[in-house]
């Protein structure tokens, strides 16, 4: 028989003041021990060594892994920092791990600085109580987790190997990156993904997925209502679509990759309405190149004070579009809430259940997300 027990939000359901100690490991203990004895923390449970990074590509004998040194932020630069300047989307840049689902949702995630900083806890640095340890929270299994990690990250030529920060100096997404791959066993594992099951690890929320080959009248709207409740937004091409896995297509679009979406804009364009959406590759680099793409002839026909708003030429990886050009060439929207629909205009006081059974095969099991036939 199942067990429910139900709690709302002003119960503190969703805070991460309950957090269960992952492995039983508990920061705030295990930092006090390395200062008072002067050490810093090498952890235990997810040790500095080949199996950290995987198995198979990332395994032992990979060519891959020849060369790795694991080394902490403390010894690849002078003055190494958290976060410099507030963690934002351009933090995240991809390294030699094809995990780009995970670091659209990382890229959403610095978009609401309320969940951003319940998952990337503020109250740590290199400077005072440095001791080596570092903490990130995740949500499983209906319930917020606490996940312990010590700083040193694998390195090849004295650079980072993964995930990395355009700033030299700023670890933050490195050591989340590394918390989040110790939850899952290694490095390695998280390689290919769905960049869903990343937004409900760090939301708790409930996530929603549109074909855009047959999207709601509303869909504009209704992407706006969800960046403006902070919700996290993602998106990718049809694989299926295409035999090669990540091929470059039309105008440097990225086939089977995912993108995060982290904006939205109508402007007046020849005396009409013209909606835009922004996009990011969490590659850094490959931008949309067709219309209201950096150097698109479009952004000479708006206001110049809204071009100078909306039109920053980087090669950073972000890019606008108009909204029916996205919808020729992406095919599946998703977003992690709370549990409020994002097509109800009004606002509720949400509640949860959560129910305590056992998986059952043929009934109550079921696969991955790219997956769901199976049990």
């Amino acid at each position: 028989m199942a067990v429910s027990k139900q709690w709302t939000a002003a119960e503190g359901f969703s805070s991460n003041q309950r957090a269960v100690k992952y492995l039983g490991q508990d920061f705030e203990t295990l930092r006090q021990q390395c200062l008072d004895s002067g050490v810093l923390f090498k952890d235990p449970e997810f040790p500095a060594c080949p199996s950290a990074l995987g198995s198979k590509d990332l395994g032992p004998s990979s060519p891959q892994t020849q060369g790795i040194a694991w080394q902490r932020p403390t010894e690849l630069c002078p003055s190494p920092q958290f976060i410099i300047g507030g963690a934002t989307r351009t933090d995240i840049c991809q390294g030699g791990l094809g995990n780009c689902w995970l670091l659209a949702a990382i890229t959403s995630l610095t978009l609401n600085e309320e969940l951003l900083y319940r998952v990337v806890p503020r109250d740590q640095n290199f400077q005072k109580n440095y001791a080596g340890i570092f903490h990130f929270q995740f949500w499983q299994h209906g319930e917020w987790v606490e996940v312990v990690i010590d700083d040193r990250l694998p390195t090849k030529n004295g650079k980072l190997l993964f995930l990395h920060s355009k700033e030299g100096e700023e670890f933050w997404s490195a050591l989340l990156e590394k918390a989040y791959a110790k939850l899952n066993g290694s490095y390695e594992a998280l390689t290919g993904g769905s960049t869903v099951q990343g937004f409900e690890d760090f939301t708790g929320g409930i996530s929603e997925i549109y074909d855009l080959e047959n999207p709601p009248a509303s869909l504009y709207q209704l992407i706006q209502k969800a960046l403006r409740a902070g919700s996290m937004l993602g998106c990718s091409i049809d694989l299926s679509r295409t035999p090669k896995i990540e091929a470059v297509a039309s105008r440097e679009l990225v086939k089977g990759h995912a993108y995060s979406v982290t904006g939205v804009e109508e402007v007046d364009f020849h005396g009409h309405p013209e909606k835009l959406i922004r996009l990011r590759n969490p590659w850094g680099e490959v931008e949309w190149t067709g219309a209201w793409s950096d150097d698109a002839p479009e952004w000479k026909y708006i206001d110049p004070r809204k071009k100078e708003e909306l039109d920053k030429k980087a090669e950073d990886g972000e890019f606008w579009m108009s909204f029916s050009d996205f919808l020729r060439q992406f095919f599946i929207w998703r977003s992690a809430t709370c549990p409020d629909s994002l097509s109800n205009e009004e606002v509720h006081k949400w509640n949860m259940a959560l129910l305590n059974c056992c998986w059952t095969q043929g009934c109550t099991t079921g696969g991955c997300q790219n997956y769901p036939g199976s049990s």
